[in-house]
């Protein structure tokens, strides 16, 4: 009864959500595209014969996504892949990936916009990636009995402890994915209390995740400027982290010659916000986009450029997980395996416990409780180099070893 009140609510609700979606395109959070194709209208034709839904909501979920789509069109070469995601970073990954994807943003779950999405596009299956619930989309694919899968499966405790207080809504919805593939333990029993029948627990796909592309011109460009330097960066930052870090350049250099920060925020819509708060704080620093690119006495380098973490992870002796030192649940360590950098991260990498585990037991990583233990370890690594290399020899061990174990699942998971 709950899901059919919620079916004909999301109608209802059709025309507050449009504007609100018309305020988000005009303080450019969405672009003309982007709202049309969440209101399910596309001038994307559909492929001839079959088609795989895949769903990754933004950067993380659709780069684990890209390497599932490779690994079905690999078993499946005839089928083609239908790819949708909900920001336009991911978007902007996807269209880029030079992949024969189509790429599309993911259907509102209002009722009547999911059944024009599914009867237009025809899903033979359909994949989601990590978390992403929604009611009506579920329902209207068990209705026309296409398959749902859930693959790397995760649901946070916060979430977890929502859809248990609504219960009489979750018991609804839960029992409708027809296969989930959680990435932990927690995962398995949340989903397990939820409703979800099918349910087993996998390796974390993010250890199959692409190397990082290192565009070569771009990185001796800034190679020939930092040389001399001793690069630490912190990658995927938040509010707050940025004016932590640069206020620890500030204790570091008095100890440390050469030394040079860059950092990479997760959003570069908020460069300005940031860039205000260096120059009120004076901190010497430099812009990636800046046409005449070149270091002299700056101390930082904020990245205001997208698709670049692999030349900084390059560059960098240290790189330092953005969102764990503020509450954001960490981004993916994973995505440094291929560099000679070893990995720092802070005490909140909720979205990550597994990989958290890993590497603290495996010793191929360092955690930090606040930014005075992180000024120690940074020192300690850069004064450590036999420390810093071994450490992320055991990192790439690591990131070896639980890479063919995915590898070998995720096969046997899309078979």
């Amino acid at each position: 009864m709950w899901l059919l009140i919620y079916r004909y609510l999301s109608n209802i609700f059709f025309i507050p959500i449009l504007f609100f979606f018309f305020l988000r395109f005009l303080v450019s959070k969405e672009t003309i595209s982007s709202v049309l194709e969440k209101f399910s209208i596309s001038r994307k034709k559909r492929p001839k014969g079959d088609l795989i839904w895949i769903n990754g909501v933004s950067v993380g979920e659709a780069k684990t996504g890209i390497t599932v789509a490779k690994e079905i069109k690999k078993i499946k070469p005839k089928s083609s892949i239908l790819f949708s995601t909900s920001t336009l970073s991911a978007y902007d990954l996807l269209s880029k990936s030079k992949n024969n994807f189509v790429v599309v943003f993911f259907p509102l779950d209002i009722n009547f916009i999911v059944k024009r999405f599914i009867k237009y596009w025809r899903p033979s299956s359909v994949i989601f990636i990590e978390s992403e619930i929604w009611p009506n989309v579920f329902y209207i694919l068990k209705q026309k009995f296409i398959k749902l899968t859930i693959l790397n499966a995760r649901i946070s405790k916060k979430s977890f402890i929502n859809w248990k207080r609504l219960n009489f809504f979750s018991k609804s919805v839960f029992p409708l994915i027809d296969q989930c593939f959680t990435q932990n333990n927690d995962s398995l029993k949340r989903f397990k209390e939820l409703g979800t029948q099918n349910v087993k627990r996998i390796q974390n796909l993010k250890y199959i995740s692409q190397t990082l592309e290192v565009d070569s011109i771009a990185y001796n460009k800034i190679f020939k400027e930092l040389k001399s330097k001793r690069v630490v960066t912190l990658f995927s930052s938040h509010e707050g982290e940025e004016k932590m870090f640069a206020e620890i350049y500030g204790v570091l250099s008095k100890r440390i010659c050469n030394l040079f920060f860059i950092i990479i925020p997760r959003h570069t819509s908020r460069i300005k916000k940031i860039t205000d708060q260096f120059n009120k704080d004076k901190f010497l620093f430099l812009l990636r986009n800046e046409s005449n690119f070149k270091i002299s006495n700056e101390e930082i380098l904020l990245v205001d450029t997208f698709g670049e973490l692999g030349i900084f992870f390059k560059l960098s002796e240290i790189a330092i997980v953005g969102g764990s030192f503020s509450n954001h649940g960490g981004h993916n360590p994973i995505e440094t395996k291929d560099f000679n950098c070893s990995l720092i991260f802070g005490p909140h990498m909720e979205n990550f416990e597994d990989i958290k585990a890993d590497i603290v037991k495996y010793k191929a990583g360092f955690e930090v409780e606040n930014s005075s233990q992180l000024i120690r370890m940074i020192s300690r690594l850069l004064k450590d180099k036999k420390l810093n290399r071994e450490t992320n020899r055991k990192f790439k061990t690591l990131c070896k070893s639980q890479f063919y174990k995915s590898k070998s699942i995720l096969r046997s998971v899309i078979k």
